[in-house]
């Protein structure tokens, strides 16, 4: 009792305002604790593989999301369609198609009736509610072989295509049973309609009309690109492995119009088609497209590498090595231009890898201007009178030299200057872990540009 009457004689209030005072302090109080509690609930994150996520705290359009499904929305009528190499979980009853066999040896896109082959093989037709699902497991996992089977179905003309979210956790959470083994189907026939927008021609690319995005990563494009393409690398479309939302998309691709067609690519055109997807979302004509297209285009490289030699081989850690490569224009009886019966005389490297790096080594530098996938490889040693002469070097020649650590990781690139006609050279400091290094010789010229992988192999010491 003094003590509420030392609170009134101090507010300055009579006992009965008091009284109201307080229920309106109490009132006031559970307002703002119900509102904290409404605001806390409405800004709990969806749950999801962020790889695939296109949930409403992305910010996606309701266009977008259709392009998904959750787990917890399959029904028995969907066909689910894994596109992984060599899983080792699938979900029970889903089809299995490595997504690797929609491509031949060089990269390139297989016929569609090779492509709709494999797809009525499997089981599939061109009605089945499709859901597709897998991840490069050789790359160490990602979504770009998703995004690129969903785009070569609608490519198809399939139309009842989407991407399932979530990761082999969320599929058991959603009561979805997990098998061992993908399931089997009897043999069905695949009929595409094909949905010619989707893919640009080396001749639409080359017209001039369209914007060319060029979706690699920076180094790549440094070394070569489509003429007038711009570098948006397709991990600006990417945040912790999800899309990004519509409003950072739209920044992202704020250079470009909806006026005109865009054509998305990289060097076989897998990585790009998250891009495309990202492009297309936001409304614009995209179209996909690839590197390797490009480069078997063009004008054929107007040069051989004649030698390439590193001093000191071996070489302690550490110590400065001399990479020397010597340059020759190319004669019309080259041996990338004999016949197959006789390029046995001739050394031959054949460039294997994973597709969504480029079929090769080192990672988005295979030689893709071969049909064959292989490199052909001129034979070292003096050089002939076919070498540059003094006065014939090109000097529009650029050649760079790629290493690769022991483990197969980029460990340096670097340019190689000229010092005389055909001649590049660049010093390596040789690294501190010991193993062998191997080295491709990447050049450019007039705008053609000719990779010579794993021409070289460095030895260091301990």
């Amino acid at each position: 009792m003094a003590g509420n009457m030392i609170l009134n004689r101090y507010l300055g209030l009579r006992p009965k305002n008091m009284k109201k005072l307080l229920v309106g302090m109490t009132l006031a109080i559970f307002m703002l604790l119900f509102s904290t509690v409404l605001a806390a609930g409405e800004s709990t994150p969806a749950t999801g593989n962020s790889s695939w996520n296109s949930s409403s705290d992305l910010d996606i359009s309701s266009d977008l999301d259709s392009d998904f499904v959750g787990p917890e929305e399959i029904v028995p009528s969907d066909t689910i369609l894994d596109i992984s190499p060599n899983a080792t979980a699938y979900l029970d009853g889903a089809l299995n198609i490595n997504y690797e066999s929609f491509l031949d040896r060089g990269g390139a896109l297989k016929p569609v009736s090779e492509i709709a082959s494999l797809l009525g093989d499997a089981g599939l037709v061109s009605d089945d509610s499709l859901i597709i699902t897998g991840e490069c497991m050789p790359c160490g996992g990602g979504p770009a072989p998703a995004f690129f089977t969903y785009w070569l179905l609608r490519y198809l003309g399939h139309e009842d295509v989407r991407m399932l979210q979530g990761d082999l956790d969320d599929w058991q959470a959603a009561g979805l049973n997990i098998s061992n083994e993908p399931s089997v189907r009897a043999k069905a026939a695949y009929l595409p309609h094909i949905q010619a927008d989707l893919l640009a021609t080396y001749e639409f690319a080359a017209a001039g009309g369209a914007q060319i995005v060029d979706a690699r990563p920076a180094r790549d494009y440094e070394i070569g690109h489509i003429p007038g393409a711009m570098n948006i690398p397709y991990e600006d479309v990417l945040e912790n492995g999800s899309l990004k939302s519509n409003e950072q998309l739209q920044e992202v691709f704020s250079g470009i119009h909806k006026d005109r067609a865009v054509v998305v690519y990289t060097n076989l055109g897998i990585e790009a088609a998250i891009t495309w997807f990202a492009v297309e979302s936001l409304g614009y004509d995209a179209r996909m497209y690839s590197w390797r297209d490009w480069l078997v285009n063009q004008p054929q490289f107007g040069f051989d590498l004649a030698e390439v030699k590193a001093e000191p081989n071996p070489a302690k850690a550490g110590q400065s090595v001399y990479i020397t490569a010597l340059f020759r224009a190319a004669s019309t009886d080259s041996a990338r231009n004999l016949p197959e019966s006789n390029s046995s005389r001739e050394d031959r490297l054949e460039v294997k890898g994973c597709a969504t790096c480029g079929f090769g080594s080192p990672q988005g530098f295979a030689n893709l201007n071969r049909k064959d996938g292989s490199v052909q490889i001129g034979s070292s040693g003096t050089p002939s009178s076919s070498d540059i002469d003094e006065g014939e070097a090109d000097s529009t020649l650029r050649c760079s030299a790629i290493i690769n650590a022991p483990d197969g990781s980029e460990s340096a690139r670097m340019s190689l200057l000229q010092t005389t006609a055909g001649k590049y050279m660049g010093i390596w400091n040789a690294e501190r872990q010991p193993g062998v290094y191997k080295v491709s010789i990447v050049a450019t010229a007039s705008g053609n540009s000719e990779t010579f992988a794993d021409v070289l192999e460095i030895e260091v010491l301990a």
